[in-house]
């Protein structure tokens, strides 16, 4: 099942990262979302930012983002004006 979500929608964003992040490390507050899997992370803030690390590349981001959480195939994809990039799940 795929959920296309914005970051304006808080509340249901941060139950899907929470979803996604279930066997990582979820941390979350008012601000930012952060779920870490040791070797890769990804973290949103409400004020409209990005980041993912993993060991051969990461990304930053700020601005009109659109997430595209798939709890299935493990990923989430990032669509902007300028990009489009997956974050897989390791």
């Amino acid at each position: 099942m795929t959920t296309k979500i914005r970051l304006t929608e808080w509340e249901a964003l941060t139950a899907e990262l929470k979803q996604f992040g279930a066997s990582g490390d979820v941390t979350a507050d008012d601000n930012r979302i952060r779920v870490d899997f040791r070797s890769a992370y990804i973290e949103v803030t409400k004020g409209g930012s990005i980041s993912t690390g993993m060991p051969l590349h990461e990304l930053e981001h700020d601005g009109d983002i659109t997430l595209i959480v798939d709890h299935e195939n493990g990923s989430i994809t990032v669509e902007t004006k300028a990009l489009d990039y997956t974050f897989r799940r390791p």
